[in-house]
């Protein structure tokens, strides 16, 4: 039963189908509006198959229309040209109304067509062109130009198309050439430069001619183009390397000897540029312009020093050299180096020597005339400082050391250290640091110097101050200090220590010294959330809790993150060490001498039995008087 009402409901459709268009053909004449037929495969497997009309939907001309090539029966073109009329039955043809060979648009104000537009030529922003009888106009937005002769954005026959190009409307006929070429748009450029020539090296700011037309040579990086073949002004990559200037007449009248105006006067000429000569940063050579006159260059600096001993001044490139002027005559050589571009350093280090092993900031010196000599110093950058065990001062590639002055004479040693510099912080110094110790911002440590003599850093703020507790190579008294410590002084002596531990407080108390004197932490308490800060210190009996710094002092005013009690807490919280001179437990409540017996245990520095057990007086022999016989909880 259930095959035949299938049967039936096929019949049914087939019955009131629609009869079937002309079946599509690849290459007809297909446009907007175009209806055709075709079979869609159901089930490829089973061989089931449909005929279904369809009608075009993609441009208003075959030659402007994806239809002619797009088949209808694939799924995937028909969604891209095609709309779907649904079954049909039959071959019965059914008239349609002939698409119309080309769209009806307002002539342009131009007379004639220009020229046809062909793919992959390099148009220009405004530039014209023509398909099919329609004259466009190419995009005149800054770089749009560069896709006016991209197949895909074919003028009135692409997705894209209008992205680039402007409808400016039909038009019929050419546009009469003139005998000349129309200037009208260009500027006049004077006379001609030299006419362009294959295979000449051409620089940046270099003109040459083709057909009346002045260009330039772009600057670098594009100059780099302008001697390639392919990037041939007036060409298809003409504008990548070259600049239009303008229309020309006539020859530009060579001048006896180049033209300096524009330059600087850079006096005497240095030394001749001699291939194989090793340079340096800042060494002057010149390169002879003419018979008078000569162009100065100097080595720029790192890193680009390093390509002064690979391209000659003046290469295309631009690598290495730096124009810096035109000289005439020599340079005067002087009798010893003249240092007042140095700063004085006050007496020479020790003189570098090649098996020394050098570390950041360490100080030599490179004797330079019988009475002088230079210094260097070894960077105090982690990764720059390598390189001075490695590489000698003044190497080629600059790495490891730093030119910093000149020096007469040695230095003088002094017998400790000079504080004269450094600011005296605190009545004594901070506990020295310890690799094992856990360090936030704002903590203070000292390192001693000399005997009775040191300085103190502080930790830095965050990111910096993660490095407190990178280990000994970020250490105060590494060559990398800088990263997460600041020097904040010196300081004379230690801190004296109490002869000996206080042996009774009438209440509890921690004290903890911050590098300079005492101070009291009180217990943590929840009444306080609103006044915890970063920095701020707190306890738990006799172990200190400092509060971390910004954004995770927030966490500190919550009671969720109250120190010890939750696995958050250390989120906020961290361990900054233990009371100096708070009372130790006794295994019984202490008896104040100036308060009655029975009163002792509530004021007793051991608090809170219930928190630490370990510590409570519980654990006396005798029961605690608190608690009542009858009162003990039990069967």
């Amino acid at each position: 039963m259930f095959k035949s009402i299938a049967l039936s409901s096929i019949l049914i459709a087939s019955a009131d189908a629609a009869g079937c268009y002309p079946v599509w053909s690849s290459g007809g004449a297909y446009s907007s509006g175009s209806l055709v037929s075709a079979t869609v495969a159901l089930n490829a497997t089973a061989g089931t198959t449909q005929t279904k009309n369809f009608k075009c939907t993609s441009g208003s001309q075959p030659s402007l229309s994806h239809c002619p090539n797009y088949d209808p029966s694939n799924s995937v073109q028909a969604a891209a040209a095609w709309s779907d009329q649904g079954v049909c039955s039959g071959s019965q043809p059914i008239t349609t109304p002939s698409p119309t060979n080309k769209p009806t648009h307002k002539a342009w104000s131009g007379a004639g067509c220009p020229k046809a537009w062909v793919s992959g030529a390099s148009y220009e922003s405004g530039e014209l062109a023509e398909v099919d009888g329609v004259a466009y106009k190419c995009s005149t937005a800054n770089f749009v130009n560069a896709w006016c002769g991209n197949s895909l954005y074919k003028p009135g026959d692409s997705l894209y198309w209008s992205q680039a190009w402007t409808l400016l409307g039909s038009c019929t006929g050419t546009i009469a050439p003139t005998s000349s070429p129309n200037y009208v748009s260009l500027k006049d450029a004077g006379g001609c430069p030299d006419a362009y020539a294959t295979g000449t090296t051409y620089e940046e700011g270099d003109k040459v001619s083709v057909g009346g037309i002045a260009y330039k040579c772009r600057s670098w990086p594009n100059s780099a183009w302008c001697s390639m073949a392919g990037y041939e002004p007036d060409g298809v990559n003409s504008k990548d390397a070259w600049t239009r200037l303008g229309y020309c007449d006539g020859t530009i009248s060579p001048t006896q000897a180049p033209a300096f105006s524009s330059l600087k006067d850079a006096g005497g000429c240095a030394p001749v540029y001699a291939s194989g000569t090793k340079y340096e940063a800042g060494d002057k050579v010149s390169v002879e312009a003419n018979g008078v006159q000569s162009l100065t260059y100097q080595c720029k600096s790192f890193p680009d020093d390093g390509y002064c001993n690979q391209y000659e001044p003046g290469h295309w490139s631009k690598l290495g050299w730096k124009l810096v002027g035109y000289c005439e005559g020599t340079i005067s050589p002087t009798t010893a180096p003249a240092f007042s571009a140095l700063k004085d350093h006050n007496g020479c280090p020790n003189a570098y020597s090649a098996s020394t092993k050098y570390e950041a900031s360490d100080k030599v010196a490179i004797e330079i005339t019988s009475t002088h000599s230079v210094v260097y110093q070894c960077s105090s950058d982690v990764h720059q400082s390598k390189y001075c065990a490695q590489y000698e001062p003044g190497n080629d590639w600059n790495l490891g050391w730093k030119l910093i002055g000149y020096c007469d004479g040695t230095m003088s040693p002094t017998a400790s250290p000079a504080f004269s510099s450094l600011k005296e912080v605190g009545d004594g110094c901070p506990k020295k640091y310890n690799t094992a110790t856990t360090y936030e911002a704002g903590d203070q440590v000292a390192v001693f110097i000399a005997s009775g003599q040191a300085v103190i850093y502080e930790c830095k703020t965050w990111p910096n101050g993660a490095y407190c507790n990178a280990g000994t190579n970020f250490s105060p008294e590494s060559d990398n200090a800088k990263m997460g410590w600041t020097l904040k002084g010196y300081c004379d002596g230690t801190i004296s220590p109490t002869a000996a531990p206080i042996v009774y407080a009438p209440a509890a108390k921690c004290r903890w010294y911050n590098g300079t004197k005492p101070i009291t932490i009180s217990p943590w308490s929840s009444a306080s959330l609103s006044t915890y800060v970063a920095g701020t210190r707190v306890r738990k009996d006799e172990r200190i809790y400092k509060c971390k710094g910004y954004p995770f002092s927030l966490w500190c005013k919550m009671a969720a993150y109250e120190p010890e009690e939750t696995i958050y807490w250390a989120d906020a919280w961290t361990k900054a060490g233990v009371c100096t001179d708070a009372l130790a437990p006794t295994t019984t409540p202490s008896v104040s001498p100036t308060k009655s017996p029975s009163k002792s245990p509530s004021k007793s520095p051991t608090k809170s039995p219930s928190k630490s057990p370990s510590k409570s007086p519980s654990k006396s022999p005798t029961p605690a008087p608190s608690r009542s016989p009858t009162k003990r909880p039990g069967p």
